[in-house]
């Protein structure tokens, strides 16, 4: 996994082998083409985090795949990469049924991701679109997208059976298939971003062209003023949040409340759901077990810019140094692994939940 994050971070997909013969690794990692890359690099760490869940130490099995609605990543001890079909492949409908004609809706759902898996056959194996039907003015909205190791004609065939697949979930708001080549979703709720704006058509004489020209030279000029000033907002911003962390890395190394991420990995058991407590509005809490024997309380933080160092900042320096009998101790923290950890005493009563899902 090591190998395949520096891939993912600067061309959105990886596809490696590590080791020789029987001992060999397939790994394969992707985003959906519509995330930023962010996104694409939030979604993979959250991916590395639940995949080990599936190493061999564990379930034993020889694979695992983790689908996210951002991103993929899969690994075996097989060579996969000219796989677009297998018995592994899901179909996952919403909890939520249609409220309004099942049939219309249906027909609906199932036409547009029918033309979505055309389409991106045709646009390098990826495509969104919706469907606005007049009665009761309701919008399905869908993705397709096959993996970048899926030639045209997998590709194809990845999708064909996405579609006939997804047609068991119209009953339902949302509909997904998982297949090894590809992914296909439609909602009724709109999840992708665009990739662009639509084209304008135009034609005419000289004068009418004339217009345009100098339309589109101020709109522009316009969009590069623009540009230049979120660029320059945005490098001050990463400047004010390098220092800041560098405030921080330095607030903890000074308090000795440093924990290692694997440490707190395995305490909870790799955030298992049977160890969760609770989530509230700036991250889940998870109870732990220190290798001691210590019970802790393991919360992760959702927050990855400015507000997040803020926050993470603040818990840290101000919950650190204080002692009081309603207030649970913070023990320590990690800021070296993919997201953020604070590390609270475990106390097994309500006071618990408040001071950490309040937060």
């Amino acid at each position: 996994m090591d190998i395949v994050t520096p891939l993912i971070a600067r061309q959105r997909y990886a596809a490696v082998v590590n080791g020789t013969g029987t001992a060999s690794v397939y790994a394969f990692g992707e985003c959906m083409k519509d995330l930023s890359p962010n996104d694409c690099n939030l979604c993979f760490a959250q991916c590395k985090t639940q995949v080990l869940k599936c190493l061999p130490f564990q379930l034993a099995t020889r694979g695992g795949r983790v689908f996210y609605d951002g991103c993929y990543l899969r690994y075996d001890d097989y060579d996969f990469f000219n796989e677009s079909l297998s018995s592994q492949d899901r179909t996952v409908c919403g909890s939520k049924d249609f409220g309004g004609n099942n049939t219309v809706f249906g027909a609906n759902a199932i036409e547009l991701v029918r033309n979505l898996s055309v389409q991106a056959v045709k646009n390098d194996g990826f495509f969104v679109g919706s469907v606005t039907f007049s009665k009761g003015n309701v919008s399905v909205h869908g993705l397709a997208q096959c993996w970048e190791f899926v030639n045209g004609s997998a590709c194809e065939n990845c999708l064909e059976n996405a579609v006939s697949r997804i047609a068991s979930c119209t009953q339902k708001e949302e509909g997904r298939v998982l297949n090894a080549g590809c992914y296909l979703r439609y909602s009724t709720q709109r999840f992708y971003n665009n990739s662009g704006p639509d084209p304008v058509p135009g034609n005419g004489g000289d004068n009418k062209l004339a217009v345009i020209l100098a339309t589109s030279a101020v709109a522009l000029l316009l969009v590069f003023s623009l540009v230049a000033f979120f660029v320059r907002r945005k490098l001050l911003q990463k400047r004010r949040e390098r220092k800041q962390l560098g405030a921080l890395q330095v607030a903890v190394n000074k308090s000795k409340l440093n924990f290692s991420y694997e440490t707190l990995e395995k305490a909870t058991n790799y955030f298992h759901e049977s160890n969760k407590l609770g989530q509230g509005g700036s991250g889940s809490v998870y109870k732990g077990t220190l290798p001691g024997g210590e019970a802790v309380a393991v919360k992760r933080l959702f927050y990855n810019t400015t507000q997040w160092v803020d926050h993470f900042f603040n818990e840290v320096n101000l919950i650190s140094g204080i002692n009081h009998k309603n207030l649970v101790k913070l023990l320590g923290c990690s800021i070296t692994g993919p997201e953020s950890l604070l590390v609270y005493e475990f106390v097994p009563n309500q006071s618990l939940l408040d001071n950490l899902f309040g937060c």
